[in-house]
C-alpha cells in the first residue's frame, strides 16, 4: 500500500489536485475563519492625541440700553451695538448663521464724537420788541456787539465848502433799557445866519435788534414851516411805512433793513460800512434804495486831533444831489464830517469839534 501512495504522490495529476485542495482550504480559512489585523501595542509613556473638527456657533447678543435715572436735563445714552458677522461670512457660510441674525432689530444711531448731542439754544428771557420778529438775521453781517450806548457829537456848520462857520449842530445817540434808542439832530444858526435860517430838528426813535437799528418813528422839522415838516411811521408787523407831509399821507411797502435819514448814519456803528452799501431809506416824503460807494480812507483835521476816516458817497441818479459821509474808524464809524450838496448847488457842511461817549449823570 505504501508503494501505491508513493506512486500516487509521484503522479503529476495527483500533485496538481493536492495543491488545488490546499489552496481551497486556505481560502476557506480566511473567508470563514475571520480577519484580524492589529497595530503594535504602544508604550505606556506615549499619549493618544485626538483631533476633532467642530464648526463654531455664531452667538449674537442683544444690545441692552441702560435706563438712567430721570433728571432735569435727561438725555438717553445708548451703548454701541456689538459687532455682528460680516456680510461676506454670512454669504460664504449661510449654514453657520442662526436665523436670528437675518432679522436683526434696528437700533437707533448713537451720536459719536463727530456728532455730539446738542442742546437746544436757550432763549433770551429779556423782553424784546415785537418788531424784531419781522426781520431775520443776515448770517453774512458782522455785528458790533460793543457799540456805543451813548455818543454825542458836536459840529461846526458851514454853507460853503471850507467856508466860515455859520452855525452849530449836535447829534445825540442814546440807548436805554438795552433795546430802545433815540437819535436827535439839532442844527442852529449863529449870528446873521440865525436870522436867515430856522433851526433844523430831526428825531429818530426805535429799537436795537440783532441786525442793528430798527426805526419806528421819524420826524423832520425845519423851523415852523409846516410845508417842510414830515413824519414817517414804520409798521414792521405789517411791513408798511406811513409817510405824512403837508400834501397828505402816503403808504409804501416796507423792505427789510430800511432806515430813515438819521438812523442810517448810526447804523454803521452796528454794521460796519462796506458790508452793506445798499440801504433802503425813508425820507418822510418817499422811500428809495440809496447806493453808497467807497471813496477811500482819508485823514481829516479836527479841533480834537487828526481823525482817520472812511469816506462813502451817494450820488443822485438823475440829479446833482450828493451826500458824503466821513466815518471815524477809531470811533466805531460815527460820522465826523457830513456834506450835503443840493440840486440847486447849495451846500451844507458839518465838521465835528467834539465827541463824547460818556453818558451824562443826572443829579
Amino acid at each position: 500500500m505504501w508503494s501505491k501512495l508513493v506512486a500516487l504522490a509521484q503522479d503529476q495529476s495527483y500533485q496538481r489536485l493536492a495543491l488545488t485542495l490546499l489552496i481551497s482550504a486556505a481560502l476557506h480559512a480566511l473567508l470563514f475563519g475571520g480577519f484580524d489585523f492589529s497595530l503594535p501595542i504602544l508604550k505606556k509613556e506615549m499619549h493618544t492625541i485626538e483631533a476633532r473638527i467642530q464648526i463654531p456657533k455664531v452667538v449674537v447678543k442683544e444690545v441692552e440700553t441702560p435706563m438712567p435715572e430721570p433728571t432735569a436735563a435727561y438725555e438717553p445714552v445708548m451703548e454701541s451695538p456689538k459687532e455682528a458677522p460680516s456680510k461676506a461670512n454670512i454669504e460664504a457660510h449661510p449654514e453657520q448663521v442662526p436665523e436670528s441674525i437675518i432679522e436683526t432689530p434696528v437700533v437707533a444711531e448713537t451720536p459719536t464724537e463727530s456728532q455730539p448731542i446738542t442742546q437746544p439754544p436757550i432763549e433770551n428771557t429779556a423782553p424784546e420788541p415785537p418788531q424784531e420778529e419781522s426781520q431775520s438775521v443776515d448770517a453774512g453781517l458782522v455785528i458790533n456787539e460793543n457799540a456805543y450806548q451813548f455818543v454825542e457829537t458836536k459840529f461846526d456848520v458851514r454853507t460853503k465848502i471850507d467856508g466860515s462857520v455859520e452855525g452849530s449842530a449836535t447829534i445825540t445817540y442814546n440807548l436805554t433799557d438795552g433795546n430802545h434808542y433815540r437819535l436827535k439832530w439839532l442844527t442852529e444858526g449863529s449870528g446873521f445866519a440865525a436870522l436867515l435860517f430856522p433851526d433844523l430838528l430831526q428825531v429818530s426813535e426805535g429799537f436795537l435788534i440783532k441786525i442793528g437799528l430798527q426805526p419806528v418813528n421819524y420826524l423832520y422839522q425845519f423851523g415852523n414851516k409846516t410845508e417842510k415838516t414830515r413824519t414817517a411811521n414804520f409798521d414792521w408787523p405789517n411791513k408798511k411805512v406811513i409817510m405824512q407831509t403837508s400834501k397828505g399821507m402816503k403808504t409804501e411797502d416796507l423792505p427789510e433793513g430800511a432806515q430813515d435819514l438819521l438812523s442810517f448814519m448810526y447804523q454803521f456803528m452796528h454794521v460796519a460800512p462796506l458790508q452793506n452799501m445798499q440801504i433802503p431809506i425813508v425820507t418822510g416824503k418817499k422811500l428809495r434804495v440809496y447806493h453808497y460807494s467807497f471813496e477811500g480812507e482819508e485823514n481829516i483835521n479836527t479841533e480834537f486831533g487828526e481823525i482817520k476816516t472812511m469816506r462813502i458817497m451817494h450820488s443822485g441818479v438823475d440829479s446833482d444831489e450828493k451826500t458824503e459821509l466821513w466815518l471815524a474808524v477809531d470811533y466805531q464809524y460815527v460820522p465826523v464830517k457830513i456834506r450835503k450838496i443840493e440840486n440847486n448847488g447849495g451846500v451844507v457842511e458839518m465838521l465835528a469839534t467834539r465827541i463824547n461817549s460818556n453818558r451824562p449823570t443826572i443829579n
